[in-house]
């Protein structure tokens, strides 16, 4: 199932006044309208900057739908208010039923926020072990990110974890397992995801290991970034629903072209690079 891009209804901004402990990370007992605001998954990030200056990391991770923003306590202080414009920017995402991955790499070129900063068109995405790795790189020795606690699948409160109870057809975006891995030794297997005739990026999977993911084309800039939000969310269903990577790397040929995130056409050529090395290579033409 690919993202859909249906306006929900207007979400009320967080409150006023500082957030939870001064670092800018929303509480997991924020109301709902949220991805999970903690995860014990392993996180994918970038970098926020500001005039320059890195001011913190949005990251999001893929395994249970989970994003967030936390804010570098050294930064300068106009980057203060800077949880709450991206805190308004996910809840934007979810309203619009955007996997985890997609609201990560959203905004990945778009103008900077003069409060909140931006993510520039060629930062470089990165993944931490887990979000506390995550929180001690951005500030080191301070407190951690908050622990789940209470019944499984609740906060103390009694509030779902899974932001999306009520939503009916937004419970699929939770994973059950891992999807494919992004890493191989072996040759892989690639089509391209174009929009409008333009390639943004290539679809990979492995030959004989259980790797498949999206690899953006370096020419396309933020746009093919963003992309992969997208196909990786594509690729993590086809991996609950138990398809071989080739499999997967074939589901989505001539299913109708997304309107900002592309699509494979029916008749695109399949084609053999002999390393992951050299469909980077490829990505970077």
């Amino acid at each position: 199932m690919g993202a859909q891009n249906q306006q929900g209804d207007p979400l009320s901004p967080p409150p006023a006044g500082p957030l939870p402990g001064g670092r800018g990370f929303v509480s997991p007992t924020a109301p709902q309208g949220e991805y999970r605001l903690v995860t014990e998954q392993s996180v994918r990030y970038l970098p926020v900057t500001l005039g320059g200056e890195v001011i913190g990391f949005l990251w999001a991770s893929p395994a249970d739908e989970a994003a967030g923003y936390v804010r570098r306590l050294d930064a300068s202080e106009r980057a203060f208010r800077s949880p709450l414009t991206w805190s308004n920017r996910l809840r934007e995402a979810y309203a619009e039923r955007l996997p985890a991955l997609a609201a990560l790499r959203r905004w990945a070129g778009a103008p900077e926020d003069p409060e909140g900063g931006g993510i520039a068109a060629d930062a470089q995405e990165q993944e931490a072990a887990s979000l506390a790795d995550l929180y001690e790189m951005t500030n080191p020795g301070s407190e951690p990110p908050p622990k789940i606690a209470g019944p499984e699948g609740f906060f103390p409160d009694g509030t779902p974890l899974d932001r999306s109870k009520g939503w009916g057809d937004l419970s699929p975006f939770t994973l059950e397992k891992p999807g494919y891995s992004f890493l191989t030794d072996s040759a892989v297997r690639y089509l391209p995801v174009t929009r409008s005739g333009v390639v943004l990026g290539f679809l990979w999977a492995s030959e004989t290991e259980d790797a498949a993911d999206y690899q953006r084309r370096v020419p396309a800039g933020a746009d093919g970034f963003r992309a992969g939000g997208l196909w990786v969310s594509r690729l993590d269903q086809c991996k609950r629903e138990g398809l071989p990577p080739l499999e997967a790397l074939r589901r989505w040929a001539g299913e109708p072209e997304h309107p900002e995130f592309g699509g494979i056409a029916a008749d695109a050529e399949e084609r053999e690079a002999p390393s992951l090395e050299a469909l980077q290579e490829i990505a970077q033409r």
